[in-house]
């Protein structure tokens, strides 16, 4: 068995096009990581003002400045002493005399991020007696008001309001902020999202042909004349696949942790994903895990999504059409066709779709759940169970499919 998985790995190896799509799906990933870290400048006014590694490198620093603060009283003060020194003028806070200032730099800067933050928070409420000012009670009671108004959006049962009301007092009172470095990025779309995204064409134009090749050139029955038979030959092949789209993915994910790390750092493992990715999302899970999850989520629909496409190529017998499926469902589709909300139960199959779970806006912290035997699952902990079933499925039907096709066929 491991014989034959070897030559099916060479056989898989051998091909350029394998090579040729990693290699450009690599230097995509490359560019989107730390490409614009390196090569690009910020220009105002058609003056240059600095470059990205600057930008990045001055928010990072004043990020960790503010690393372990309490989102409270006393910090909303000294964000709302900030925003005085922004200009009243339309158009004057994005000139190149403002952001270029030693005022902005010291006293507006430095806050920016926690400030778009706990205007999330507030659902973007403004007080308009106060000019914007909040207090951490007007804060946290608007964040609360905004979740009721984003649960009705989901079209949340009254069990699952419970559910999430329950999992929000898990969550302490004032929120602390803390810098999330690489696992902030993990969770957001240049980490684990563009790896599916890159994985699932990678797939789509190089497994293919695992099956089909052999049809198509009628070698078919030479191979299973050996002494090795159908089934053997088929975990060989399903093998191989796998093993060549895991270590796809762990390169381009090695290669994507490196390039976070240089940039960002490690930041804080516990940062709470409120403060990070989602700040109404009412579970209590760091940022740390959560990124951990969609790594796990991330190689398990990268393995199971190759089985899938190579099951389907042994029942097409087709490159193209198992391309086209591949492509169109895994990706375009998912991600181009939005389920409106009052059709709940196809938006969390739909949102369960490895592209869609793994974009932090959308899938991951989608709040509808799966009730199964009185048991409340997130998507994402359904995703598990659901990925494996699929996986298994798909495994034993292409099995039957191709066991089947080489006792009947010519």
């Amino acid at each position: 068995m491991i014989r034959l998985t070897g030559f099916e790995l060479k056989k898989i190896l051998q091909k350029k096009i394998v090579w040729i799509t990693f290699a450009i799906f690599l230097a995509f990933q490359l560019f989107l990581t730390c490409g614009s870290y390196f090569i690009s400048s910020r220009y105002v006014d058609g003056k240059f003002l600095e470059t990205k590694a600057e930008w990045f490198k001055t928010d990072r620093r004043n990020s960790e400045r503010l690393s372990g603060r309490k989102i409270d009283d006393a910090l909303l003060a000294e964000i709302e002493e900030s925003k005085k020194y922004i200009p009243e003028k339309a158009g004057e806070s994005e000139s190149y005399e403002y952001l270029s200032s030693k005022k902005y730099n010291e006293k507006v800067r430095p806050y920016e991020e926690i400030n778009r933050l706990v205007h999330y928070m507030a659902g973007g409420m403004e007080n308009e007696e106060n000019a914007g000012a909040l207090a951490q009670e007007m804060l946290y009671s608007a964040r609360h008001k905004t979740q009721e108004i984003v649960w009705d959006g989901y079209k949340l049962s009254k069990a699952e309001k419970e559910y999430w009301r329950e999992q929000e007092k898990k969550l302490p009172e004032v929120f602390t902020y803390k810098y999330s470095g690489i696992y902030g990025n993990i969770i957001d779309m240049s980490g684990c999202y563009y790896i599916c995204m890159f994985i699932t064409f990678f797939i789509a134009i190089c497994i293919t042909g695992i099956f089909t090749d052999e049809h198509m050139r009628k070698t078919d029955q030479l191979v299973l004349c050996t002494k090795y038979g159908r089934w053997q030959n088929y975990s060989a092949k399903i093998m191989a696949g796998c093993i060549v789209t895991t270590s796809a993915t762990l390169i381009l994910y090695a290669i994507t942790l490196i390039c976070f790390l240089g940039i960002y750092g490690t930041g804080s493992f516990s940062a709470m994903v409120q403060v990070v990715a989602s700040p109404l999302y009412p579970g209590s899970i760091s940022a740390g895990k959560a990124a951990l999850i969609m790594t796990a989520l991330l190689f398990l629909s990268s393995v199971v999504l190759c089985i899938v496409t190579m099951a389907l190529s042994e029942m097409l017998k087709s490159n193209t059409g198992t391309m086209a499926i591949v492509t169109a469902v895994a990706f375009l589709l998912a991600r181009l066709v939005a389920v409106p909300s009052d059709f709940k139960f196809i938006g969390k199959i739909w949102n369960m779709i490895p592209i869609n779970l793994l974009k932090a806006d959308e899938g991951f912290f989608d709040l509808r759940l799966w009730n199964i035997f009185g048991i409340k699952f997130t998507l994402w902990q359904m995703a598990f169970v659901a990925y494996i079933i699929i996986g298994v499925i798909f495994f034993f039907i292409g099995k039957r499919k191709y066991c089947k096709y080489q006792v009947s066929g010519r």
